[in-house]
């Protein structure tokens, strides 16, 4: 298979854009649904998953833009909510 031919079978499996923050906002949803019936913390990942730093602050970042949070509020929250 040529290179091009990869790039386009990538291309292809890849969802789109409006697919991939229908998974998000429901994942959000999920997520926080269980951590408030959570006693303890609920780790975002499991184990070893292959987070990067970057990653999650390119999300993170774009999540709170998309509530028009920012930073100070978030640690704000935080700070009160003992989360």
């Amino acid at each position: 298979m040529s290179s091009q031919a990869d790039a386009d079978a990538r291309t292809a499996q890849r969802p789109s854009d409006a697919e991939i923050q229908n998974m998000l906002a429901q994942a959000v949803r999920l997520y926080a649904e269980r951590a408030a019936e959570s006693e303890g913390a609920l780790p975002a990942f499991p184990a070893g998953a292959p987070m990067t730093a970057t990653e999650v602050m390119v999300t993170a970042t774009a999540m709170l833009k998309a509530v028009n949070l920012q930073v100070f509020e978030l640690g704000m929250w935080q700070a009160w909510s003992g989360r």
